[in-house]
């Protein structure tokens, strides 16, 4: 398979997971278990099922010496950490539509973090697919139609929905920093393992909620934790390899378009015609360039 083909699937299938990732949430969330307790479900589940897998099949990623241990720990902290927690309280104060569409704006902070940091051009053709998958979310999330629901806008939520943005493009551009010291597999066990270490502090183990272990329980917090969260950002993260981060950032814009279908078609949500448009255009600006710029690769 050629490796540019690989890389878009690869970053595809982590927005797509996220994507379906809140109908599980919404489940745990019903049961009893809080924000704070599935962020740290997440990383502790997600990073000892890679550390598992990465024992199997590829030991030597987990040898790591203290100095990288402790570039590891932060880049799960600010990472994973601080991104849930931010996404945690930025829906809380702030409608969820407008929560989305700062999410989103990750690709933004991708393409400044690599003209500051790696000096790289920004290119038109990505210029317009952030733009228009920003339009695109706007629409899919009806932030256009102003409607609140009644919550006011928080200037603290509105700061968490940016920062949890920033933490999102932070997933993909610090172990490009670290490439040639850190291998990627090695940041992302120890990243998710460090996050959750950092989340025992906001973590009441003695809520009535891990006391319940019936089987939709656990197959609820395996879909969350594992497959929505340690397959989806290892995918994610480790396209990078393939097609570049700016890509990777442009093709996160899915996970919107596949979370509006799947509350559609699994939790009967509305989806207006301007939604509908709105997939339409995320998905035509974020995958469209790629496929064009694959197409021509092939014919010559």
């Amino acid at each position: 398979m050629d490796n540019r083909i690989k890389g878009i699937i690869m970053a595809t299938s982590g927005p797509c997971l996220w994507g379906i990732m809140g109908i599980f949430i919404r489940n745990l969330g019903e049961i009893g278990f809080s924000s704070y307790e599935i962020t740290f479900l997440r990383c502790l589940l997600a990073g000892l099922s890679y550390f598992i897998f990465k024992l199997i099949t590829e030991p030597a990623v987990l040898k790591i010496n203290i100095k990288d241990l402790i570039i590891c720990v932060i880049y799960g902290v600010v990472s994973y950490s601080v991104s849930f927690i931010s996404y945690t309280v930025s829906i809380e104060r702030i409608p969820v539509s407008v929560a989305t569409v700062l999410m989103f704006m990750s690709p933004v902070w991708v393409t400044l973090l690599g003209l500051i940091v790696f000096k790289e051009k920004i290119k038109t053709k990505n210029a317009f697919s952030i733009l228009g998958c920003i339009i695109g979310a706007c629409l899919v999330s009806n932030i256009i139609s102003l409607d609140t629901g009644g919550q006011p806008m928080d200037l603290i939520g509105i700061l968490a929905g940016i920062l949890n943005g920033f933490g999102v493009a932070l997933q993909i551009m610090i172990p490009r920093y670290f490439s040639k010291r850190l291998n990627k597999d090695t940041m992302l066990v120890y990243g998710f393992l460090g996050a959750a270490a950092i989340l025992l502090f906001t973590t009441d183990f003695k809520s009535s909620s891990f006391a319940v272990n019936t089987g939709n329980v656990i197959f609820n917090i395996f879909m969350t934790c594992v497959i929505c969260t340690m397959v989806a950002n290892v995918s994610f993260v480790k396209s990078t390899q393939y097609i570049g981060t700016t890509t990777s950032s442009i093709l996160s814009a899915l996970e919107v378009v596949v979370g509006a279908v799947a509350g559609f078609l699994i939790l009967n949500e509305s989806l207006s015609f301007l939604q509908i448009i709105g997939a339409v255009i995320v998905v035509c600006c974020a995958l469209g360039p790629n496929i064009i710029q694959q197409k021509t690769k092939t014919e010559q």
